[in-house]
């Protein structure tokens, strides 16, 4: 073979080698970090953690793979006074917004009686989910709308300023469950900084889901609140509805309704740590879908990510 021919047949095969390289989707390194209780401390999630990445900030991403419940904390229509057991109009079970042990007739009470007395309201109610009236009228009363629903907070704002507006009782200042696409992540314990937070994963950080089951439905999302501390596996109205391929704008009519229709199948929670992925104010579905987006592409997006699901033993 002349010397022409011989260089020829070896840079195609250098070039098919490359491109088949080029073709073939990186491995992630998912490696297990650690373990989150869920369902209130009698079920386990494992979190995986991938080498450093990067095309993300150099940062390493967070999985694990949860049935992703519904969250309704920051929507107009989640508690309302009326209807604390959410069967005619609420979304959400009142307890949910109670301090631990205290009932449904402790609240009905505490509603008939206008909240007064307030220190014993606030007894009652967990000042860390309903919003406060300190500053539209300053009763220092729970802040309940014209149509009787409760003002419920997030762990973050949809706007800056957002923190500074705490009490005016007006609801956008908070991340819409029913419009943005977003998880919950465990609040810190005790002030104890949870495994997510030591390594940057926190509000408005990147995070993406992908159902497990024959649909493979991705949603681009952010973390968009913290919960409790024994549960691993929540996301929003928004994310849920995406998930479920259900049609834009649809709500639940109930907590029985967001329990049968909203709440995912298996999925994989896909999490980018650190400033680089964190997405800038305001909030919105557009803003979210776009930044995490992006995000998600520039590490490596759908094909990747079905490369590394045989890396983490929950995912097939």
């Amino acid at each position: 073979m002349g010397k022409s021919r011989l260089k020829s047949a070896t840079s195609l095969v250098m070039c098919l080698v490359a491109c088949n390289v080029m073709a073939q989707p990186l491995s992630c390194g998912f490696q297990q970090a650690f373990d989150r209780p869920d369902q209130g401390g009698a079920g386990t999630i494992h979190v995986y953690e991938s080498k450093l990445e990067p095309k993300i900030g150099g940062v390493k991403a967070l999985a694990y793979v949860s049935s992703l419940k519904v969250n309704t904390d920051g929507t107009r229509i989640s508690y309302k006074v009326d209807d604390p057991k959410a069967q005619h109009g609420a979304i959400n079970d009142i307890r949910n917004a109670l301090r631990s042990g205290r009932t449904i007739d402790e609240f009905e009470a505490a509603a008939a009686a206008k909240w007064q007395p307030l220190d014993k309201t606030w007894q009652i109610l967990n000042p860390q989910v309903l919003e406060k009236d300190t500053k539209k009228t300053k009763s220092g009363a729970p802040c309940v709308d014209q149509n009787n629903y409760m003002i419920s907070m997030t762990a973050d704002v949809s706007v800056a300023g957002g923190y500074g507006r705490q009490g005016d009782c007006d609801a956008t200042k908070w991340i819409d469950a029913l419009s943005v696409q977003a998880i919950v992540l465990p609040s810190p314990e005790n002030k104890v900084p949870t495994q997510f937070d030591t390594r940057g994963a926190t509000t408005r950080s990147v995070a993406v889901v992908m159902t497990l089951d024959g649909a493979r439905r991705i949603s681009y999302g952010i973390v968009g609140d913290k919960g409790p501390t024994q549960k691993l596996g929540e996301a929003s109205v928004a994310m849920n509805r995406k998930l479920n391929g259900l049609p834009d704008g649809e709500n639940p009519t109930s907590d029985a309704d967001a329990v049968k229709r909203f709440q995912a199948p298996n999925s994989i929670v896909l999490l980018f740590p650190a400033k680089a992925n964190r997405l800038p104010y305001p909030v919105t579905a557009a803003t979210v879908e776009k930044f995490a987006m992006a995000r998600f592409h520039a590490w490596g997006g759908e094909a990747r990510l079905n490369a590394c699901l045989g890396e983490m033993p929950e995912a097939h």
